[in-house]
């Protein structure tokens, strides 16, 4: 794949990945639902509590995670057809519209249920972008990887430096223009916001074609 395309779709889908963080903790009680750490976190907690109606809920929140990893796993190996990258396009544009029609009164991480699933499979088809290892989903890593590029930079004035710089600079960019727009519509419709993710998952298309495969690693 070209890195231009290649960029483009990665970026796009930065920005899609925003507005699901920034949806799910405005619209779902605070709740992360494009990453385990937390939800592991408190799964071992309500374990030591005893409180294992809530810990039921987040073993299922983990089993929809790591099936969504499994699923593009084996679709990036053995599938036929569509390219797992605009498998995971089509998956968050049919998230959104569960997600939309989930009840604001259901437990937030079971509401999540879908977004736990889409993200990860988002995850494993977004996962690597013109040579770099970058993450769509969430932004902890890309953080790092453009202050150490920006860091090394200024000590060095290396232009590889430069072009890691831009590229992660670019992610962390769409990713928190899609946390303002994501802001912006849960704020004005609340649950039904998702909505306003549907335009932004057209945006990528572009830089992906039906047939291409992702790398396996």
């Amino acid at each position: 794949m070209d890195f231009r395309r290649e960029t483009w779709a990665h970026h796009a889908m930065a920005a899609v990945g925003g507005f699901f963080g920034v949806y799910a903790l405005l619209a779902r009680g605070g709740t992360f639902g494009s990453s385990e750490t937390s939800n592991l976190i408190y799964l071992v907690v309500a374990g030591l509590d005893g409180t294992w109606g809530p810990a039921l809920v987040r073993i299922g929140a983990t089993a929809c995670y790591t099936a969504g990893i499994v699923f593009a796993v084996l679709w990036r190996r053995y599938g036929r057809g569509l390219h797992l990258r605009v498998w995971a396009i089509l998956m968050d544009f049919a998230a959104c519209l569960l997600l939309a029609r989930i009840p604001a009164e259901t437990d937030p991480i079971l509401s999540l249920y879908p977004m736990f699933f889409v993200t990860a499979v988002q995850w494993v088809a977004y996962t690597r972008a013109a040579g770099y290892n970058c993450a769509t989903i969430f932004s902890t890593n890309n953080l790092r990887q453009f202050t150490e590029g920006m860091t090394e930079y200024i000590c060095t004035r290396d232009s590889d430096q430069l072009r890691r710089v831009k590229f992660f600079g670019g992610t962390l960019a769409c990713f928190h223009l899609g946390v303002a727009w994501g802001w912006w519509c849960t704020g004005q419709w609340g649950i039904p916001g998702i909505y306003g993710c549907l335009p932004l998952l057209v945006i990528p298309l572009p830089g992906v074609t039906a047939r291409e495969r992702a790398p396996l690693q």
